[in-house]
């Protein structure tokens, strides 16, 4: 019954796997302490090896596919060769004959008098030489295996492993799919945890994490060697569900399957959900156990090693178990990151974020709201309140502080940090719901002049047509409809610069403006004319997609 309702699981998690790719992008705790320069020198470490050893290991796998497929038929050919004890041993350790080969070989050795003949040819001037010709081939494979960077550095297989090899292996990759695969998955939870543990604990946790991983390969070695990140990557996996369990991760999706009726019904094949940690890493490690079970069972050989992922994952989850049962951040870690960083972050700040990370967000926010009261000027608490407002999706209090953020930058003359503070305002609001932004109009002008001096003048249009629309009676709104409907004509997105331009000309500007105005509205007014039916309303565009894509 048991294997019944596994397999059903299994059939369930095959479909959704066929129809939709999930992939962790991130959590909600967007702000930390002090830059992840551990997160951020893993991922670097990582791609700069597998890009400075491609060249060679390319052509070092050649080197070993072709010597193991010569071995491989000269033993097809001559396999009662396979009654010498010695060149059965070297096969053997070599990976060409497994455990239970060489067992049932020796079994049928001892009771089968055809198996007894075979060892009476061994004497004979073919055997050999068949025996020489297997010496040569067995020598070229080794020489090969000695040279492959993945053999050396990788776990290698057949249980020929060496003790370094337990981190080496962790910093190789097969092919760009399974790098950059992992370091995504990484990046997505790892930046948190290196917040909290501080740099030295999280790379010395990374590190074991990728040690303890292999241990279910070493324990059952197999024909090829271990190579990956995913296991230490698991890892963190692992202890992020422990540390951060009530944290939303970003969790990025594309349908495959299912692309046709999403498009169909008018719905983008593709988004960002926020998915409880809990629930988020449970499922997929839940996909890890059910597959290894389910190729134990059938006996079926995976290029994917489902038993270092749980290894891993494992491990995380224990690790963080003991460092919060023992107190290590309380005690040893806090102290020290709040003693370098508090130049730079008011401890009562840091107190706030703590209290957030345990799930109390109104004593967060009051005690951000009283610092404020008196430090109206301190950029890390109003984006630790930012924090509070995402938690709490109260997006109108997350707008207001948002605005002070924004604010906050355009006074110090730093407009891009106040256009990404309102990136962040725009990709805040779930996909699909309506997005209800409001700034102090002069602020709202500021960037919107940004945009269009930085040469984005799809994403300036866009945004002086939602600063109009906020703020239709406002005197400033005149030259948010002129200015938004020349960016608009800039790009050819005629429709917006006809709206923009005839609700500038509907507020009866003075000449030489209403001049400017109306030899605008004229041109746009041609373009439309001449322009095919079936081209694209670029209008339909929304602001956050466009906003996002170009900051």
């Amino acid at each position: 019954m048991l294997e019944i309702l596994l397999l059903a699981i299994i059939t369930i998690l095959l479909l959704l796997n066929a129809c939709f790719i999930f992939v962790p992008v991130g959590n909600e705790n967007s702000t930390v302490r002090r830059i992840p320069w551990i997160t951020f020198g893993i991922i670097a470490l990582n791609v700069l090896i597998y890009y400075v050893t491609l060249p060679t290991t390319a052509v070092e796998d050649r080197a070993v596919s072709r010597t193991a497929k010569e071995v491989r038929y000269l033993l097809n050919n001559n396999w009662p060769i396979l009654a010498d004890d010695k060149l059965r041993d070297e096969l053997h350790k070599a990976g060409f004959v497994s455990d239970e080969e060489r067992e049932d070989i020796e079994h049928q050795l001892e009771r089968d008098s055809t198996m007894r003949e075979y060892t009476a040819w061994l004497r004979t001037s073919d055997a050999i030489q068949i025996r020489e010709q297997f010496e040569v081939k067995l020598n070229e494979f080794r020489e090969a295996t000695e040279a492959n960077t993945h053999y050396k550095f990788g776990i290698a297989p057949n249980g020929n492993w060496r003790l370094y090899q337990a981190f080496t292996y962790a910093f190789l990759h097969g092919s760009p799919l399974h790098l950059f695969g992992n370091m995504i998955f990484f990046f997505a939870v790892a930046f948190s945890l290196e917040d909290l543990y501080g740099r030295p604990m999280f790379l010395a946790f990374y590190l074991l994490a990728g040690a303890a991983a292999c241990l279910p390969f070493i324990v059952s070695p197999s024909n090829t060697p271990l190579i990956g990140a995913s296991g230490a990557i698991f890892g963190t996996m692992g202890a992020f569900l422990v540390r951060l369990y009530n944290t939303k991760i970003k969790l990025a999706w594309v349908t495959i399957g299912l692309a046709l009726p999403f498009l169909i019904f008018g719905k983008k094949p593709f988004g960002i959900v926020k998915v409880p940690a809990y629930f988020c890493m449970i499922y997929f490690f839940t996909n890890e156990v059910l597959f290894w079970w389910w190729i134990q069972k059938s006996g079926e050989v995976s290029g994917v090693a489902h038993s270092v992922h749980i290894a891993g994952f494992l491990f995380g989850v224990g690790f963080a178990f003991l460092v919060k049962s023992l107190k290590v951040e309380e005690r040893f870690i806090n102290p020290k990151i709040e003693a370098k960083v508090s130049f730079a972050v008011a401890p009562v700040v840091n107190e706030a974020l703590e209290i957030l990370d345990k799930g109390d967000v109104s004593a967060a926010e009051s005690r951000l709201k009283v610092h404020l009261a008196k430090n109206q000027s301190d950029p890390n608490a109003i984006m630790a309140l930012i924090q509070v407002y995402q938690r709490k999706l109260d997006y109108e209090k997350l707008n207001h502080a948002y605005a002070q953020l924004i604010r906050l930058h355009l006074a110090n003359g730093d407009r891009e940090a106040a256009l990404y503070a309102y990136d962040g305002l725009l990709s805040s609001y779930p996909d699909g719901e309506e997005v209800k932004v409001r700034l102090p109009i002069r602020d709202w002008l500021s960037l919107c002049d940004y945009l269009h001096e930085s040469g984005m003048d799809k994403e300036a249009a866009v945004e002086y047509e939602r600063l109009a629309n906020a703020f239709p009676d406002d005197p400033a709104t005149m030259r948010a409809y002129q200015q938004g409907g020349e960016c608009a004509m800039s790009v050819l997105d005629d429709e917006r610069a006809l709206r923009l331009l005839e609700c500038a000309k509907a507020r009866r500007p003075v000449d030489p403006v209403a001049s400017r105005i109306e030899a605008n509205l004229q041109k746009v007014q041609s373009r439309l004319l001449q322009r095919p039916a079936w081209t694209k309303d670029s209008s339909k565009l929304t602001a956050p997609e466009i906003v996002r894509r170009q900051a």
